[in-house]
Formats: structure tokens, C-alpha cells, sequence
């Protein structure tokens, strides 16, 4: 029987736009050997699931051993909380409900510093001060089925408001360089507004939706112009639903990082920035200490526009051709007719800032006509 050490490695996906005044926690990753050369990962199903600021990752996975029966001691590896996190975050990995299942057999495992385990590790996998998570897989001739899960700590910063981030680039470590028959599940929750990356490698991804959403064209997105060019992105617009990927023979060169922007940034990725947006100043009265006197400087169609914007957001049918046609230009909105202004969401204008537009439109003797 051989055995043989292997790691799934945590490692943060850190970008300018997430480095800045923010917190890491963790990220999630898919089991890679480091000497293995023989075992294939024939299929990988991986479910995502938002639970507010923490990610459910649930994966089944598909191994054929070609050979004879491998018992394998396998490392699951985490780095400390960084940035904005308190000691008593640090101290401890910020995963929970970790579970693996051999077949129908629930595994144990150990948690201990790297440093304390003895284990000789690339120092591009794992660092002495990393947490890791080491059990032991038996596989046996042919098909094994393997099921992992466990909940991972998204960050957050002054660009985000929640970043997760998933290694797939490991998973081609397995014999043949891919992972045969890839699937992705992404669900961020209903009424959600999130980018994923536009490709892993050379061609855009082929992103589709289970329900009612949306997914934008490329979109580059680069708030600090930098040399490399930022991120080409997809912005998702989900009502029900979730984002799905398939991939037949994926071998994949970049990873994934799904991201829910902070107001500011959110508003220039509604389009492709090659239209105009009417909404580029509304993070400025949000922020604002005197917000009247800001609404004061509004133009009269710019007070509609703000006053509707909730209406657009929630999915309203605008019977008004031209008010319609500045909210088709954004990536989230659908209408749909059956959508009723009652129980109005406040998405992005509040109930009080939303008086203050009303009086302002008062006192220039303007008409509020309904809802538009």
C-alpha cells in the first residue's frame, strides 16, 4: 500500500481593490496532490451557497485510482485571518462545519499549526503559520466517490462589501492536467448583484442561469488604472435563481473570486462604461452630512431618476417609454409587469433620503406623476 501526502491549499486572491483598508478571513480551494501522478479527478460538482459574510462549499467529487488500492494522508490547509481581524480571529481558522466523506464513511481529522505537523511542504502551498487539516483517504481500485463541505469566512473592504475567492487552478494537478467534467453552482442569494471573473483562461466562460437573472457582457474593471490592465469581469444579476458553469476537460489557469461591490463601485459596474451613467453622483448624497443641500443642486429629470431608482431595481414596467429606456441601459434591470409598486425595497435611495427628493420636487412645483 502507498501513501502519500497532499494538500488543499487556502490562498487569499488578494487584488489592489481588496487590499485596501479591508480584512481577509479565508477562501476555498479543491483538493490537489503533490506527488500523486496516477489518480484522475474524472468529475467535480461544486455548490456555492452565500450565508451572509460566510460561504457553504459542498463538493462532490469522482477519482478514478487505476491502479492498486492508495492510502493517501491529505491536507487541508487555511492561512490565519489578516488586515482588519481581531487576535481572537487570527488564533483560529475561520472555516467551520468542515466535513469529507470516503464513500458513505464520515472521516476524522486533526487541526494543528503547519509548523507543529512535521510535513515537508512547498512554501507556495502552505506557510509554517497556516492551519491545516489532515485526514486520510483510502482509495481503492476504480471509482471512488469523495463529498467535502465546510463554511469559509468571505472579506470584506472599502471597494467590497463581501469577496470570496476559490482556487480551481489546483485541481488540474491531478493525472491527465483537468478535471473531466466540471460543473459550478454559484447562488448568491435571490435579488443579488455580484461579478464573477469573465474567463479562466483564454476564452470567456460560458456562464448560464437557473432562473431569473442576468449575466453582463465583459466588463473591464480598473478603479486604480493599473499596469496590468485590472480584471475583466461578468457582472450577475440574480433574482431567483443561480449561476451555473459546465465545462467538459477544464483546465483551468485562473481562479475564481466572486465579488459584492461597495456602493461606489457597484454604480460604475451597472454598464460598460461606455454609456453614460446618471447615477455616478448618488454615492456622494448617500455619503453626504448635508444631504438636502446636494439634492438642491439635482436637475429636475435627475430627481425623477433618483425617485424611481428603487422602482427600476425592483424589476417595475415603466409605462413611460423614455424613463424606461435610461434603465434599460443597466446590467440589473428586468422588468417585469407583474411587479406592483407596493412593498417598494430600499435598495438604494432610503425612506429619508427619499423625502428629501420629494420635498425637493415640491418646492420646484414639480408634479410627482405615480410612480414615475
Amino acid at each position: 500500500m502507498i501513501r502519500i501526502f497532499f494538500l488543499a491549499t487556502f490562498t487569499s486572491l488578494f487584488l489592489h481593490l481588496k487590499a485596501n483598508d479591508g480584512v481577509f478571513y479565508a477562501a476555498g480551494n479543491t483538493l490537489i496532490p503533490i506527488k500523486e501522478t496516477t489518480i484522475q479527478m474524472r468529475k467535480e460538482i461544486l455548490n456555492l451557497e452565500r450565508r451572509g459574510e460566510w460561504m457553504q462549499v459542498d463538493i462532490y467529487f469522482e477519482f478514478f485510482n487505476p491502479g492498486e488500492e492508495k492510502e493517501l494522508i491529505v491536507g487541508f490547509v487555511t492561512p490565519p485571518a489578516e488586515g482588519d481581524a481581531g487576535d481572537a480571529e487570527m488564533a483560529h481558522p475561520q472555516v467551520k462545519d468542515f466535513m469529507i466523506m470516503n464513500g458513505d464513511r464520515l472521516l476524522t481529522f486533526k487541526i494543528m499549526r503547519m509548523e507543529q505537523t512535521g510535513f515537508k511542504v512547498d512554501s507556495k502551498l502552505a506557510n509554517g503559520y497556516d492551519f491545516v487539516y489532515y485526514f486520510t483517504i483510502r482509495f481503492k481500485k476504480g471509482l471512488n466517490v469523495i463529498r467535502h463541505s465546510y463554511l469559509y469566512r468571505g472579506g470584506s473592504s472599502v471597494e467590497v462589501k463581501n469577496d470570496f475567492d476559490y482556487r480551481l487552478t489546483t485541481g488540474t494537478g491531478w493525472a491527465g492536467g483537468n478535471i473531466g467534467d466540471f460543473e459550478l453552482n454559484i447562488n448568491m442569494g435571490d435579488d443579488s448583484y455580484f461579478s464573477v471573473p469573465d474567463a479562466f483562461g483564454i476564452q470567456s466562460a460560458n456562464w448560464t442561469i437557473a432562473g431569473i437573472g442576468r449575466v453582463s457582457p465583459k466588463i473591464n474593471f480598473n478603479p486604480y488604472a493599473d499596469e496590468n490592465g485590472g480584471a475583466n469581469l461578468r457582472m450577475v444579476f440574480m433574482r431567483k435563481g443561480k449561476l451555473q458553469l459546465r465545462v467538459k476537460n477544464f483546465k483551468p489557469l485562473k481562479d475564481l473570486s466572486v465579488n459584492i461591490f461597495q456602493l461606489h463601485n457597484e454604480i460604475s459596474l451597472w454598464s460598460n462604461g461606455n454609456v453614460k451613467n446618471e447615477f455616478s453622483g448618488l454615492p456622494e448624497i448617500v455619503w453626504a452630512d448635508d444631504k438636502a443641500e446636494l439634492i438642491k443642486n439635482l436637475s429636475d429629470q435627475e430627481l425623477r431618476l433618483y425617485r424611481n431608482l428603487n422602482y427600476a431595481r425592483m424589476g417595475y414596467d415603466f409605462m413611460d417609454i423614455n424613463l424606461k429606456k435610461i434603465f434599460q441601459k443597466f446590467n440589473w434591470y428586468l422588468p417585469d409587469p407583474a411587479i406592483k409598486p407596493e412593498h417598494l425595497v430600499e435598495y438604494y435611495i432610503d425612506n429619508n433620503l427619499l423625502k428629501l427628493i420629494s420635498e425637493e420636487e415640491k418646492r420646484r412645483k414639480l408634479v410627482p406623476d405615480g410612480q414615475q
